[in-house]
Order: structure tokens, then C-alpha cells, then sequence
């Protein structure tokens, strides 16, 4: 494992991608459809370090603290202080300053569930059961009483999070070279709670990697490093990571959604089809505040990987294609939609199954297209073609199949539109609003611009293009957000990312040393 130290104390740090749901949305919550859902290369990271014992807090060998921040945020409403003690034959985390700095419920249970996972491998790895495997845990969250338990701070790259108003403080206009001109980890000025998102997927991708650095720290698994191609990583922790995720993103969320956006936290860019909701239905009943000393797992056998019945099938962007991404503040608050869809579609099976099915035929048209240009990528013109269709509208070109898969993968981009059109008309829910409609067909009659969308469930507050990458592509689509009067659009830095969940070497990330020192 990597890790990179800032004192002598072991020092952890893990991080998850945001995701784009590219195609998939709505039907990637039944078993029967997949979505296209892609990695970006804005992160999440979570650093797990070890609080230093004082006079005040002395080590104990049935004890531990654990300090949770949010690096970004105001501290006092931003740090949340737990102690984890055994005591009356269970395990309780308790939070020490829930008056200042109110609950979160995320943290929370990614602590108590996460430490309730990790006791019971001791159990199952280490031969002891009870008090005896609890004390062990406790000896690895404080060194063996060296210290007086973790330290753990989360940060997310700047595209997580709205930054309109710090570009407006800086009289910066909403450009790709402002954003760029940020601090990496930009400190934000109010709460989280008060903090417009961006719907890259921030809880996911928090409990996700906090999941991981806690198991990684302790000892409980293996996660891949940044520096490694042919990882030794098995199959199995990350599987385990990945369904501990779920299992708590589920249970903070009150329901057992699609699971698209964990499976990307851990896994990057895929084809995914979720995991059968049953899985989980045992252990959405109320959680309990504590962790039961007993022999008897009742995690494990649950969230064990190989009784997990997702699909992740491979799959990336062409070389030379770039996906960006832009936060829009069209004045209205995206109301929840899932719930309101569904509903029409229990209300209209025939007309829906019927819509369903044609989305989902389109949905794997644009995949298997992206994959057959990715399969063409060695072909001698193919670099030649981008690069050409960097200067024009994407037309096809019978003697150029390069040229027509691009076309292709357009009139597939608008084809999937058209039916998210129709489920707004058909359902009553905004899913493409015809302000959404008229920028993205504005943005797509740009040289260089291939198509775009909304993603996910759609709505006011966010879109995609799929690109040429090439910087004139870029310059004309950022003139043209800057210059939209409808709303505002305000440009993302991420792009496509391949890669998933990894542990990171904290100088080798930029701004990271400096934002976890940040007091």
C-alpha cells in the first residue's frame, strides 16, 4: 500500500470519482436495463490519520476518538467529534459535540457501520470473538494506546460544489480558465448544508472513500495505489468496499437506490446493471447506535461480495473524445423526479414499457458505437478524422467509416434526447425543460460538438457534451455558456476518467498537503 506520511504516524489518504450518468437514467434502476456511467477526474478524498494522545484525552484501551472534518467548510459547524468505547457488552460511537456542531447523518453511520465491518473480520480473521476482537480494533484505531484514535479529514476537488460565488468574488467572469485560476480545495464560506452541489455525485463518492480509507487504515483491505498499473489488489476488497458503500449510502438515504453512483466511486467508468434491491432489505430496518459483541456476524454474510449480483462490464471513451460538463443555474430547484416518474410508469406499464425499451435500445446503440470507434482507435486516419471534425459540423462520410461513427454516435446522442423528451411529456416532470433543449441544441450546432444531454434524472441544473477534444472545440463551447442569457451556465474542469477508487501519495496531489494543514 501507498502511503505518504506528513509526521511519523501512519497516514492514509483514498479517493473516489464523481460520476455522469451518460444513458441510463431512470431505466438503470430495474434489473433489466444498464446504464453508461462514466468516471470523472474531479475526486473525493479522505485522509485518515491519528489524533495525538494530550492529558486531557489520554489513550485507553477500551476507547478511542475520532474526528471527522470537512476541509472546505466553516470548522465550528464542519468537524464532527465522536468516541467509540466498549462498554455493556457492545461497542458504542457516541458524538462528543453534537451541540456545536450539529449531526451529519453520512458521517455517522459510515463510522458506526464501517467499524461494525471491520470488527467482524477481526472476528472471522483473527480467531477472537467478543471483547477480546473489539480491544483489537481499538488497538489499531489508537497504535496500540500510542495515540488517542483517528484524525480524518474529506475534501473534494472544486467541481463538487458551486463556485459561482467565488469566481463573482474574485470579478472573475464563469470561464474554464477561471476555474482554473481557483486554489485547489477551495475553502467555502458557509455550511455544507448551505452549499449548492454540482450532482457529480459528492455523497457517493464521500462515503465511498471514506469507507475505504477507514478499512484501508485498519488493516481490513487492500486498496489500489495511484503509482500502480498491474495492481495486487484483490477482486474481493474492493467488492467488499463496494458493498459496505452501498449498504450505507442506502441506509443515509432512507431507500435502496440504483447504486449506479457508489459502483463508480469503486469500480470508474462501466456498463452497469444494479444489484437485486432484496440484497440489502434485511439491514434497512432502523440502524442500531452500537455494535453487539457477539460471535455472530450480521454484516458480513450480507454485504459478502460474491452474494452480490451486479454487473460492471468495461467499457471508456474513444481517445481524442472529451466529455464536459457544466453546472447551470436556471433559477428553479430541481425537484426530486425519481418518485414522480415511477409513479407514471406503475400508472402507464404499456405506454412506458414501450418508451423504456426504445431508451434502452438507444442507450446501448450509443454504446456499442463509442466502443466500435475505441476498436478503430490504431486505424491510420483515425487521429486524421478528429482532428478534421475539430473544424466541422460531424457529418458522415461514406468512405470514412471513422467519420461515421461520429455521426452515428450524434444522431444516437438526439435520438436518446427525444425519448427523454417524451417521458417529460408523457410523465408531467421536466426532464429535458425546453430551456435545457434550447442550449444543448445550440451548443451542438458548434463545430467539434457531437451532442449532449442531461444526465441522470435530468432537470435544470446540470448538462453534458460529448466533444472533440481539441481547444478550439473548447474556446467555442465556453464563448457560448459565457454569453447564454436563458441561464447561467457555468463550466465544470472534469472530464472522463477511467479510473476508480485508489489510494493517493499526498504530494503528488496538488493543493492536498496544503488544504489538510489548513486550520
Amino acid at each position: 500500500m501507498a502511503q505518504s506520511s506528513m509526521s511519523s504516524s501512519k497516514h492514509t489518504v483514498v479517493s473516489s470519482p464523481g460520476k455522469v450518468l451518460l444513458a441510463g437514467g431512470y431505466l438503470v434502476l430495474e434489473r433489466a436495463f444498464s446504464g453508461l456511467v462514466v468516471a470523472t477526474s474531479s475526486r473525493f478524498y479522505s485522509s485518515a490519520t491519528h489524533l495525538p494522545s494530550t492529558s486531557a484525552a489520554p489513550a485507553s484501551s477500551t476507547e478511542a476518538r475520532i474526528s471527522v472534518r470537512a476541509g472546505q467548510f466553516p470548522r465550528k459547524q464542519s468537524e464532527w467529534i465522536y468516541k467509540l468505547s466498549i462498554t455493556d457488552g457492545a461497542m458504542h460511537l457516541d458524538q462528543m459535540n453534537e451541540a456545536q456542531a450539529g449531526s451529519n447523518k453520512f458521517i455517522y453511520l459510515t463510522l458506526l457501520q464501517t467499524m461494525a465491518v471491520a470488527y467482524e473480520k477481526i472476528v472471522a480473521e483473527e480467531g477472537q470473538g467478543g471483547e477480546e476482537a473489539a480491544k483489537e480494533l481499538l488497538d489499531r484505531i489508537t497504535q496500540g494506546g500510542k495515540t488517542a484514535g483517528l484524525d480524518i479529514v474529506v475534501l473534494a476537488d472544486n467541481d463538487f460544489y458551486s463556485q459561482r460565488e467565488q469566481l463573482s468574488a474574485l470579478s472573475l467572469p464563469t470561464h474554464i480558465n477561471s476555474l482554473s485560476s481557483l486554489e485547489p480545495f477551495t475553502p467555502l464560506p458557509r455550511p455544507i448544508a448551505q452549499t449548492n452541489k454540482t450532482g457529480l455525485g459528492s455523497s457517493a463518492a464521500l462515503v465511498t472513500s471514506l469507507v475505504a480509507s477507514l478499512l484501508s487504515h485498519l488493516g481490513i483491505v487492500t486498496i489500489p495505489s495511484s503509482h500502480l498499473s498491474d495492481q495486487s489488489t484483490s477482486t474481493s476488497d474492493l467488492g467488499l468496499v463496494h458493498s459496505v458503500a452501498q449498504f450505507i449510502h442506502c441506509l443515509a438515504q432512507g431507500k435502496v437506490g440504483s447504486g449506479f453512483d457508489v459502483s463508480s466511486a469503486v469500480f470508474g467508468t462501466h456498463i452497469y446493471t444494479r444489484f437485486s434491491p432484496s440484497i440489502l432489505t434485511p439491514l434497512m430496518h432502523d440502524p442500531a447506535d452500537h455494535i453487539p459483541l457477539n460471535a455472530q456476524p450480521t454484516l458480513l454474510p450480507i454485504l459478502d461480495p460474491s452474494k452480490w449480483d451486479q454487473r460492471n462490464s468495461s467499457f471508456r471513451l474513444p481517445r481524442g473524445l472529451r466529455l464536459i460538463l457544466a453546472d447551470v443555474d436556471a433559477g428553479t430547484d430541481t425537484p426530486s423526479f425519481v418518485g414522480k416518474v415511477l409513479k407514471w410508469r406503475k400508472e402507464n406499464p404499456e405506454v412506458s414499457d414501450e418508451l423504456w425499451r426504445g431508451l434502452d435500445t438507444a442507450n446501448m446503440q450509443l454504446e456499442r458505437l463509442l466502443s466500435e470507434l475505441a476498436g478503430k482507435e490504431g486505424e491510420r486516419d483515425y487521429s486524421g478524422t478528429i482532428s478534421r471534425m475539430a473544424e466541422r459540423g460531424i457529418e458522415g462520410n461514406e468512405a470514412n467509416p471513422v467519420a461515421n461513427l461520429l455521426h452515428e454516435i450524434r444522431t444516437t446522442l438526439f435520438a436518446i434526447r427525444g425519448f427523454q423528451r417524451k417521458m417529460s411529456e408523457l410523465s408531467g416532470v421536466p426532464i429535458e425543460p425546453p430551456e435545457q433543449t434550447r442550449l444543448i441544441d445550440a451548443c451542438s450546432e458548434l463545430p467539434g460538438v457531437i451532442g449532449g444531454g442531461v444526465p441522470g434524472a435530468g432537470g435544470f441544473d446540470a448538462l453534458f457534451l460529448l466533444i472533440i477534444d481539441d481547444p478550439s472545440v473548447i474556446a467555442r463551447v465556453d464563448g457560448l455558456w459565457s454569453s447564454w442569457k436563458e441561464m447561467s451556465v457555468c463550466p465544470l474542469l472534469a472530464r472522463q476518467s477511467d479510473g476508480g477508487l485508489r489510494v493517493e501519495n499526498v504530494g503528488e496531489v496538488a493543493g492536498l498537503r496544503a488544504a489538510l494543514t489548513r486550520s
